[in-house]
């Protein structure tokens, strides 16, 4: 199990430093993250004075406005030291997933 996420502290220019139980601490830059993520809930992200009001919410990073960045995702990035893009994400987590043993065996 990962260790949860204690805090967090806006460093401005849509940057956010966080803190884990177990010592990690890593500043991410959400800068180009928030300019390529679309919708409406995602596209209030782009206005850096709502962006700062992201609080932790069960280890998840969440917006007033519902949007939230998984913990398990989360955790990855800062031990990456940036925010990844969707596929290297996804590449991580599908290697990471337990393999299905074949009917019958």
């Amino acid at each position: 199990m990962r260790s949860h996420l204690k805090a967090l502290r806006h460093n401005g220019d849509f940057r956010i430093v966080f803190s884990y139980a177990d010592g990690l601490v890593a500043e991410l830059d959400f800068g180009q993250y928030v300019g390529m993520e679309q919708g409406p809930v995602v596209e209030a992200l782009q206005d850096e004075q709502f962006f700062d009001q992201a609080f932790v919410d069960h280890g998840a990073l969440t917006w007033p406005s519902g949007y939230d960045v998984c913990p398990d995702v989360l955790r990855f990035w800062c031990e990456q030291g940036r925010v990844c893009s969707h596929e290297e994400t996804d590449a991580y987590f599908l290697h990471a997933l337990p393999r299905a043993e074949p009917a019958g065996k």
